[in-house]
This record gives structure tokens, C-alpha cells and sequence, in this order.
């Protein structure tokens, strides 16, 4: 198998981090009308997490002056583009538990999130596109079949997860929905903290 096959036949289309950086920077210059989320600052989902720029944002923002970027030379490629780390970090885990990509995948994003958590969980910036970065890498890599697998994967591993926090006697469906609401309840206090009453 040739690396350019393990990788995934997508991977010629990563567009180099300059690119990437600068198209986040251009939708950022805008307030998103959708989730509110403030200039300089990454859309939201309900739940707090962060999405991809609304639709919104991006047609508040305008295309991106891809033109002049491509008279800079942005676009220019003088070698064979490199294999993101959360690519290899995989392929490793496949080699280590001796398991399959889709698994692999899921114990790569999540170790991943797991040694970034406190920036995640302090909506740290840089962090936060770190992860939407490398969630990026392996859809690309994997196109859409492998995605779906990657997501089934994900969904039974939370599964299990609730299952395990809910105990034998308990409801992990109930566990789960708890665990989700209050998660969605805390950010909402956070985007909207109660007013003062001397205001």
C-alpha cells in the first residue's frame, strides 16, 4: 500500500495552513449573526461548541479575495503536502491496539481533545481551531464514507461511556440526556450571564 493510499485518495485537497488561517481570519472580521459569537471569535453551536462559520457569517463577511491571495503566491505548493499529525497519531493507534482506521480515528480526536481540555473548556482560541483543524484532517482524508464510520464509532463509544457512568440499575439514555442538558444549560449561563440587579 503506497502512503499516499493509507492516508486516504483526499488528502491532495488539504490547502496549506496559511490558507486556512487566513480564511477563518477573513469570516472572523464579522460578528456572526447567527450564534452572536463576537469578531475575532469562533461560531458556536447551542451546546457551546465550536462549528464551522454559519452561513450567515460567511455572507456578512464576503468571499474571500482568493485573487490577490494567489498573487501573494499563498497557493503555490512546492512540495508534496505533509500528513497532518492527527493522521499519523492514528495510523499509530491502528498499530498499537491492533485495530481498525474508524477506531483508530476516534481514539486519535478524542486523545486529542483530552490533552487540549482546558483550553477547550476555557473557550481558549487557539485551541479550539487546533481541534477544528485536525476534526478537518480526518474528514478529508476519510471523505464521506469513512466519516460516517468515524461518527458510528463515536456514537457507540458514548453510548458505552453513559452506560457505564449510569451503572447496571440505571437509565444511560436518561444519564445521557442529563449529562447533555446540564452541558448546554452551563453555556447558556456563560453567553448570558443573569443581569445585575443594580443595573
Amino acid at each position: 500500500m503506497t502512503q499516499a493510499a493509507r492516508w486516504g485518495h483526499w488528502r491532495p485537497q488539504f490547502r496549506s495552513g496559511e490558507a486556512v488561517k487566513r480564511v477563518r481570519a477573513w469570516n472572523r472580521r464579522v460578528a456572526c449573526p447567527n450564534c452572536n459569537a463576537t469578531i475575532g471569535r469562533a461560531c458556536r453551536t447551542a451546546a457551546g461548541h465550536p462549528t464551522d462559520h454559519h452561513r450567515a457569517r460567511r455572507d456578512a463577511a464576503g468571499p474571500p479575495p482568493y485573487e490577490e491571495w494567489r498573487k501573494e503566491g499563498l497557493f503555490q505548493t512546492p512540495g508534496p503536502a505533509s500528513i497532518p499529525a492527527i493522521l499519523v497519531d492514528s495510523h499509530t493507534r491502528c498499530t498499537d491496539f491492533r485495530i481498525d482506521q474508524p477506531l483508530g480515528d476516534a481514539v486519535a480526536i478524542v486523545s486529542h481533545v483530552l490533552a487540549d481540555r482546558l483550553g477547550i473548556s476555557l473557550g481558549d482560541e487557539p485551541a479550539l481551531d487546533r481541534l477544528d483543524d485536525a476534526a478537518r484532517a480526518l474528514a478529508l482524508a476519510r471523505g464521506p464514507m469513512g466519516s460516517a464510520d468515524l461518527v458510528t464509532v463515536l456514537a457507540m463509544q458514548v453510548a458505552v461511556l453513559a452506560s457505564t457512568i449510569a451503572g447496571p440499575h440505571g437509565d444511560p439514555e436518561a444519564t445521557f440526556t442529563g449529562l447533555f442538558r446540564d452541558q448546554v444549560d452551563r453555556v447558556r449561563r456563560q453567553q448570558n450571564p443573569p443581569k445585575s440587579t443594580s443595573e
